[in-house]
């Protein structure tokens, strides 16, 4: 895979949208196809039903966050393509509802060789959207900078601020559905924020369109997993100076209605994986024990560093399509476009 392109936007709501826009629009088109097919072969819903579902998100948008929507007019505007379009990238998870993709990990001072608090995941999403993420640079008012991986025409996703505070994410299935904010626009919500309180209140005080977890952690060097629900959410605390999460509920108090366990081949194999290479390390836990476990291949295609299973259909395949470690004391991000075992890490800071 290529070079992640870095777009700066900045300004009020509908200009950022627009200078993002004008930036991706070729990506942004691309992305818009690949999910109407991408939500008729795993929803069933044709292209007019799939429009129709990412329309019903618009009054939460317009009730709850109005800048984002306009922001999200400002893109659909430069980049050609109709607002519900671009509402539809942004709310596929809730539209789609699979459960494919994600190992996050976060070390606190306590373990990390340099009492560092790092943060990190791969990110796990189907080939059929063939447009490489994007990596975003946001500047507005009265809000921390933020740097973000996000797919062309998401408002974000993954990443840290200027403040120290970094999420990750990991995409859950729960009986407890709804119809309620988007993940993505949560996301781009916590990123908004300058400390954890605020963070964890941008995502639990809002009605959700379905169940996500969001690993999070500050430089001041706490860390905090949120397993989220339509309606309802539980907490996990790092009790022993690390966390990982995959894609299956940890919480007793959700996991009964945990809708993904039962077809997903390895986010419990991934888990334990992921937490015995960091238990393995305690107190030297550093950049490159992150970087190994990112790569990892122990269990071939259901590996936390994913390679696409070819001989399924075109449409179920999924692979590794980004993996990103952050240093949130030193306001540092290390990214690569593509599986971490071939691509190499490029270095993104705050200016």
């Amino acid at each position: 895979m290529g070079r992640l392109e870095l777009i700066e936007i900045e300004g009020e709501a509908y200009d950022r949208g627009h200078q993002y826009g004008a930036r991706a629009a070729v990506a942004i088109r691309r992305n818009v196809e690949a999910y109407l097919r991408l939500v008729q072969f795993h929803a069933g819903l044709d292209r007019e039903a799939t429009l129709q579902a990412a329309k019903a998100f618009g009054p939460i948008l317009e009730a709850r966050t109005p800048d984002l929507l306009l922001e999200m007019r400002g893109i659909a505007d430069a980049a050609g393509c109709s607002l519900v379009e671009i509402v539809l990238i942004n709310a596929r998870s809730e539209i789609m509802s699979t459960v494919d993709e994600c190992t996050a990990l976060a070390a606190g001072p306590s373990v990390t060789s340099r009492g560092q608090v790092l943060l990190g995941q791969n990110w796990d999403w189907y080939t059929a959207v063939e447009s490489e993420p994007v990596l975003l640079r946001i500047r507005q008012p009265e809000k921390p900078e933020i740097i973000t991986l996000a797919e062309a025409g998401q408002v974000g996703k993954i990443g840290l601020n200027s403040a120290g505070l970094g999420v990750c994410l990991n995409f859950l299935s729960h009986a407890d559905r709804g119809q309620g904010m988007p993940v993505h626009v949560i996301l781009r919500q916590m990123l908004g924020c300058a400390h954890l309180g605020e963070a964890i209140h941008a995502a639990c005080s809002v009605p959700r369109g379905g169940a996500a977890n969001v690993l999070l952690a500050h430089a001041a060097g706490e860390i905090l997993d949120l397993e989220l629900t339509a309606t309802h959410a539980d907490f996990i605390y790092a009790d022993d100076g690390w966390l990982v999460h995959t894609n299956h509920f940890e919480s007793v108090q959700l996991r009964g209605g945990d809708a993904g366990l039962a077809t997903s081949m390895s986010t419990v194999a991934r888990a334990a994986r992921a937490r015995r290479l960091l238990a393995a390390s305690p107190g030297d836990i550093s950049l490159d024990t992150f970087h190994r476990i990112l790569a990892d291949h122990t269990y071939g295609n259901y590996a936390i560093c994913r390679h696409a299973a070819l001989g399924e259909p075109v449409l179920q395949q999924s692979a590794t399509r980004a993996s990103m470690v952050m240093d949130l004391g030193a306001r540092t991000i290390y990214v690569a476009a593509g599986q971490p075992c071939q691509e190499e890490y490029r270095l993104v800071t705050f200016k």
